[in-house]
């Protein structure tokens, strides 16, 4: 049985943990609330620029102006140096396995999380790794990412993205995605475009600038499921130890309790010895 001593000690160090919890649910909630309005107020900026890219490149296709000759299909995977998000970065990684051997590709790696769970699945498949400094990468780390993919026709990001607080799930997204075959045979056969500067100079800045603001995108929406996760994961560990205190509250309680009653007894037996005696 553990003593009122060792109940304290585990009671305070509970309460330690606690307070932990509830430091980094608030930090989590501080960088939610930023990420999340950098992403509102770029988005619809992103999308804006995403339909111009596809229009450059049908244009482009059209008159059969290309800069490089491009590779098939790169899949970028991008995860965290961290371990405080739950099953999602598991989940993501098993989501970019399940597709990625469905077709033929090139493949990024981006953070340690990744490497670990990749080798516990015992992944065969040839990939690059990529270790960021922090999650978010630095704009020459960036730079090192787009001119990895840069050459490729397809460029596949696997992310986890928010859909909610407590829902954060897999994402795949094609960030340089040709229309859809209904766009190209209808709205832009009947649209005519005056490109200012040349097309080949819009399509270099397009190949390089924008495609790496568009992945950038992807990273910050990335960086806010997992800073989701780890305000879900905190508030879950706050709960728990309120659990825990709870019962060790009762069995300091009880311990108290037994030592009363055993003090109880040993007075009422040492008087009854004395009146023996007597």
């Amino acid at each position: 049985m553990s003593t009122i001593k060792q109940i304290r000690e585990q009671l305070d160090a509970t309460e330690s943990l606690k307070m932990v919890a509830q430091a980094y649910t608030e930090i989590s909630a501080l960088k939610l609330e930023k990420i999340r309005s950098g992403i509102e107020k770029n988005r619809d900026f992103f999308q804006s620029i995403t339909e111009v890219y596809h229009i450059v490149n049908f244009e482009a296709a059209k008159k059969q102006i290309q800069l490089r000759p491009k590779k098939g299909t790169i899949s970028i995977l991008i995860t965290s140096n961290e371990h405080f998000y739950g099953a999602l970065e598991k989940e993501l990684v098993k989501f970019f396995i399940l597709n990625t051997t469905k077709f033929s590709t090139d493949r990024i790696v981006i953070g340690s999380t990744a490497k670990e769970f990749l080798a516990s699945f015992n992944y065969f498949h040839p990939y690059q790794q990529i270790i960021l400094k922090r999650d978010i990468p630095t704009a020459e780390e960036m730079q090192v990412i787009t001119n990895k993919v840069i050459n490729y026709e397809q460029i596949m990001v696997y992310y986890s993205r928010m859909h909610s607080i407590l829902t954060q799930e897999p994402h795949v997204v094609d960030v340089v995605q040709k229309p859809p075959t209904f766009f190209l045979k209808s709205q832009a056969s009947e649209i005519n475009y005056i490109f200012e500067p040349e097309l080949a100079e819009m399509l270099e800045f397009f190949e390089g600038q924008i495609t790496q603001l568009l992945i950038e995108q992807t990273f910050l929406e990335s960086e806010l499921a997992r800073a989701a996760a780890r305000l879900t994961s905190m508030d879950q560990a706050q709960f728990a130890a309120d659990e825990i205190i709870l019962k060790q509250k009762l069995q300091l309680a009880r311990a108290k309790k037994d030592i009363e009653n055993v003090t109880l007894l040993e007075n009422i037996a040492t008087m009854k010895a004395f009146k023996d005696r007597t």
